[in-house]
């Protein structure tokens, strides 16, 4: 019993020598606090952080939650790294290979002769190809990769954010780190040629427009003379500003204020269209009702008085007084309908929006259409 405790007590040991001697200090400074990440596993104390010899993705956050560092960190055997992290924006980053560049520390090779691979990405939504085999979407980690070099493609939207030959080596890790520049965002961009003209053609844009009216009145006398004219004259020039404002898709077409309710399902600006469409529909049948009623009833009482030969009183007789009363009801009822109808169209409104909520609308469209088209947020924003 005591030989097989103290058989295990050794294993143990060696085990923890082996440990100690393949493993290295990271120790981060910061004079606010920050968060720190190591592979993506939180540390809440950072001054000794032990980790395994070799790369690792190390990255801090500021008390408001901003990146503040994001590098590759090679820690050797035996060995302290040491980090200096500025909260307010920069590091003084260790001697380590950064960028989207692979970095590999040697270690004991094994007899597989396999190494594995890290990828950390600061995009999601990728599809991740060693040599040009697709290894699925967003990995991190693939295992048991043979030991040589690898072509790792990444790609992300059909745009390839990264392209480069990584060495892999037996019983090592090497970690590559994928950074949010504005190159990839140009390249994902130039991948979408007919999201971006789907998007041109679709997109809603408020032209505001003002411009100012003089009007000049005045009055003039003059007076003929031995030589000329002679006299005195007087005028008022008055300046008006009119503002308006057009609701144009695609850059060519007016689509209006319903046009782009309908767009944007702004039920309150529909509601509004329709209550006014409702009482001009209503107007213009009351209006023609009155103008049809008026012609033909009061149209054939006022033929009668105007003919030579009447056929609602007798020849040779002045028309009755009901005759000329209905004659004048049909012209009167048929003038208040016409005046109706062709007034029914004036209770239309210029606007259904003001300018900033047409604004409004438009970016909150605009803003959908990138969303579905996969366009970045700010693309096309001035």
């Amino acid at each position: 019993m005591k030989t097989f405790s103290l058989t295990v007590l050794v294993m143990l040991f060696s085990i923890s020598a082996a440990f100690a001697q393949n493993t290295g200090t990271l120790k981060v400074f910061s004079e606010d606090p920050v968060v720190v990440y190591v592979d993506e596993t939180q540390y809440p104390s950072y001054d000794a952080i032990t980790l395994a010899a070799g790369t690792h993705y190390v990255k801090a956050l500021n008390k408001d939650g901003a990146k503040v560092y994001s590098n590759i960190v090679s820690i050797t055997a035996g060995e302290v790294t040491t980090i200096l992290v500025d909260a307010s924006g920069t590091a003084a980053k260790p001697a380590t290979v950064t960028g989207n560049q692979q970095v590999t520390q040697g270690a004991v090779a094994s007899p597989q002769g396999t190494g594995t691979l890290n990828i950390f990405s600061e995009f999601t939504g990728t599809t991740v190809y060693i040599d040009d085999i697709k290894q699925g979407e967003d990995i991190k980690t693939v295992n048991a990769i043979p030991a040589g070099n690898h072509y790792l493609k990444i790609m992300k939207d059909g745009a390839g954010i990264f392209g480069e030959l990584v060495a892999i080596n037996p019983g090592q890790t090497t970690t590559v780190l994928v950074k949010n520049s504005g190159q990839v965002a140009e390249k994902i961009l130039e991948s979408k040629s007919k999201e971006r003209e789907e998007y041109q053609a679709s997109k809603v844009d408020v032209i505001y427009s003002s411009n100012s009216v003089s009007t000049t009145q005045g009055a003039s006398t003059l007076f003929p003379g031995y030589y000329g004219w002679y006299g005195y004259s007087s005028s008022v020039t008055n300046t008006s500003q009119i503002s308006d404002f057009k609701i144009i898709q695609g850059g060519v077409k007016e689509i209006g204020d319903l046009g782009l309710a309908n767009l944007v399902e702004n039920q309150q600006v529909i509601n509004r269209y329709a209550t006014i469409n409702k009482s001009v529909t209503r107007q213009m049948n009351v209006g023609l009702g009155m103008f049809l009623g008026g012609l033909l009833i009061g149209g054939p009482v006022l033929v009668d008085m105007l003919v030579d030969k009447p056929f609602l009183h007798p020849d040779g007789t002045t028309a009755p007084n009901w005759e000329i009363g209905v004659a004048t009801a049909g012209i009167v009822s048929g003038t208040i309908g016409y005046a109706l109808v062709m007034g029914a169209d004036k209770k239309y409104p210029n606007h259904y929006y003001n300018v900033d909520e047409a604004a409004k609308d438009a970016q909150e469209h605009n803003r959908k259409l990138k969303e579905k088209l996969g366009l970045p947020e700010g693309y096309d924003v001035k």
